[in-house]
């Protein structure tokens, strides 16, 4: 079985990192997932980034990683080169253009004034 894009083992393909959904509930401790559009998957979350807000409120992208059973599946009907260069894009095309850093940064400076 060959194909040439992404799929989570619950079936859903994902042609690009805008398929993904992100949850920034653990915003606070720097961390926002990854998940399947698939609302009804088993696995649901399939990676996280990890970020830090530094004293200088700045941003500190610290690395970004898709969970092995979401990587194994695709490496299983694709190949490991091919599934490493897709999701590496991936990973880059949601960091830089799915996650809204500027709101991620407001919602940590607006909870540092409630504190």
């Amino acid at each position: 079985m060959s194909s040439d894009n992404i799929q989570c083992p619950c079936g859903q393909t994902i042609e690009d990192y805008s398929k993904y959904h992100t949850l920034y509930l653990k915003k606070d401790l720097g961390e926002i997932d990854i998940l399947c559009p698939n609302e009804f998957c088993y696995l649901r979350e399939l990676g996280f980034l990890k970020f830090e807000i530094n004293d200088s409120n700045k941003i500190e992208f610290h690395k970004g990683r898709f969970y092995s059973p979401f990587v194994t599946w695709n490496a299983t009907r694709m190949s490991e080169e091919k599934t490493v260069k897709e999701l590496r894009k991936h990973l880059i095309d949601i960091t830089e253009k799915l996650v809204s850093w500027e709101k991620v940064k407001q919602d940590y400076q607006q909870k540092e004034k409630e504190e």
